[in-house]
């Protein structure tokens, strides 16, 4: 359930209680009249009835009607209405004669049963009227309240609404933005100065993570191109002796991946200020072979066949350091994940597939296999397909992946 904002809260509750309080307050009013005027209708035509009592008695004529709402009628009387006369002794209201409303006072005498009636058609007419009138009132007023409301919680909120458009025009890529200097002369002072507080030590955090990986990036740049150099004199030099050129060729891949790595930190690290580079273009379909070729001695003589099917072209706008780390961490968990059978990979248009028939990932898993230091194998770290994912987020990529007990699907579509 949908639960109403601050404004709407405020609204609501000012035109609930001050409306409920103003329908009760007329309703009560009008009523309390009515019953005074009743009460009052009647004690004069008790009074009237006791005056027309005295005269039968003393057998006088009997009083005038007093502009024709005032009557009086003995149960003889050759003009009493039939409505009126099989009525009880007592006070009858609203009782219907022809088109009139009568109140009748009725009682029993020595003499015979005496009637007293009063029109109040015209009484009961006007109080409908009134009730009408007092209905348009109580809805004009409920629209005036509610729209006072509207205006009273704009003005309260002003401040509130102000700081959370504050909040929304903050560029995460720019540092030290602030708000309390916009906010210090109201009650949201404190909250300003505490999102402030947080905000510096955001700033503090964001800039330590991206010294310390662009430090540690440019810092491991020289040493592996130690290692790739001595890599290079060391494979001229060994040419004729087949196991060191083996071990070459392993500690040259190892130091080619541990460059693609520094390189994809360093883009990590700059991406809250840079955009990717237009002038970096990478065809995944030229650098699959080379990883598969690359990731076919992570099998150590497993039955597992590879099987690379990448004909199709497929640009992407993104340095190959980063492609090939995506690519090669996929491949690399599918190799790891296969005792038997074959790892397959194919373009599709945009999406790029590496299927394994392995085990598959259970359920329970599945959710978690991109959070960082998450691993099923033992002495995993949990790294490679979180870094994975954060590239894929860094340009735009959609990352997927299907699991079945016959094998996993990882697709990727640039």
């Amino acid at each position: 359930m949908r639960q109403l904002s601050l404004r709407a809260r405020f609204v609501w509750g000012i035109f609930f209680c001050v409306g409920l309080t103003l329908v009760l307050l007329a309703c009560w009013t009008v009523w309390s009249s009515q019953r005074i005027e009743q009460g009052l209708l009647t004690d004069v035509m008790r009074t009237h009835l006791a005056i027309y009592a005295g005269t039968i008695e003393r057998q006088e004529p009997p009083p005038p009607p007093q502009d024709g709402l005032l009557r009086f009628f003995r149960q003889s009387s050759p003009d009493l209405p039939p409505e009126i006369s099989a009525l009880a002794p007592g006070c009858h209201q609203r009782v219907p004669v022809g088109s009139k409303l009568m109140q009748v006072l009725v009682k029993d005498l020595p003499t015979g049963r005496v009637f007293v009636t009063f029109d109040v058609t015209q009484h009961e007419t006007r109080t409908l009227w009134a009730w009408r009138v007092l209905y348009c009132i109580i809805t004009v007023t409920l629209i005036v309240i509610a729209a006072t409301a509207i205006w009273v919680s704009r003005s309260i909120l002003a401040p509130v609404t102000a700081l959370a458009q504050r909040l929304r025009r903050i560029d995460p890529r720019q540092r030290n933005q602030r708000l309390g200097p916009d906010h210090s002369q109201h009650e949201l002072a404190p909250i300003a100065d505490s999102i402030d507080g947080f905000l510096e030590r955001l700033d503090g955090f964001v800039e330590r993570e991206q010294s310390f990986t662009a430090t540690a990036s440019h810092e491991l740049r020289t040493p592996l191109a130690v290692i790739q150099g001595a890599t290079e004199i060391l494979t001229d030099q060994t040419r004729e002796r087949p196991a060191a050129q083996k071990a070459l060729s392993r500690i040259r891949r190892a130091a080619s991946e541990m460059s693609d790595f520094t390189q994809a930190l360093l883009t990590l690290s700059r991406e809250a200020q840079s955009e990717t580079d237009p002038g970096e273009i990478c065809d995944v379909a030229e650098i699959m072979p080379r990883i598969a070729e690359e990731q076919r001695e992570l099998l150590n003589g497993r039955p597992v066949g590879i099987d690379c099917r990448c004909g199709a072209t497929l640009r992407v706008q993104a340095p190959p350091s980063l492609v090939t780390i995506v690519v090669g961490n996929l491949f690399r968990n599918a190799i790891a994940h296969t005792d038997r059978g074959a790892v397959q990979c194919q373009i599709d248009g945009r999406t790029l597939r590496i299927r394994d028939s392995g085990p598959g990932i259970s359920p329970a898993h599945i959710n978690q296999v991109f959070d960082r230091n998450f691993t099923t194998r033992p002495g995993g770290y949990g790294v490679g397909l979180y870094l994975t994912k954060r590239i894929c987020d860094r340009y735009g990529w959609k990352i997927a992946l299907e699991s079945t007990r016959g094998g996993t699907v990882a697709s990727v579509t640039f």
